[in-house]
């Protein structure tokens, strides 16, 4: 929700409802091939080195640094909640069975809340 108001905070218009599927609403520069890139990045589309490519090419290396970098760190928060057990999606739950199993991790006071 940060980013509702920060979207706020600098008069730019974002639709959350493109996290669900809907139609990406943005008047940020580069926010629909930035979007792309964060969905690329994180479903590991076969795409997602043209997208790369074409973030270097229209907005510069930096630009691909920090776009990276963010993907990565919200990767990294969703990581942290789930190893302190806040409950999976029916969709993680069933596609990691063998995974939590072959780990251990059901055997972890967190699994508890999935």
């Amino acid at each position: 929700m940060l980013l509702r108001a920060s979207s706020k905070a600098t008069e730019k218009t974002i639709s959350l409802s493109c996290a669900i599927g809907e139609p990406i609403a943005t008047d940020i520069e580069h926010g629909e091939l930035l979007l792309k890139f964060t969905e690329s990045a994180n479903n590991h589309s076969p795409n997602l080195q043209n997208l790369t490519e074409e973030i270097i090419s229209s907005m510069g290396e930096d630009a691909f640094v920090k776009a990276s970098s963010i993907v990565a760190i919200f990767n990294g928060l969703v990581r942290s909640a789930d190893a302190i057990g806040i409950p999976l999606d029916e969709v993680t739950m069933s596609s990691t069975i063998e995974e939590r199993e072959e780990l251990g991790l059901n055997n972890y006071q967190g699994f508890n809340n999935s």
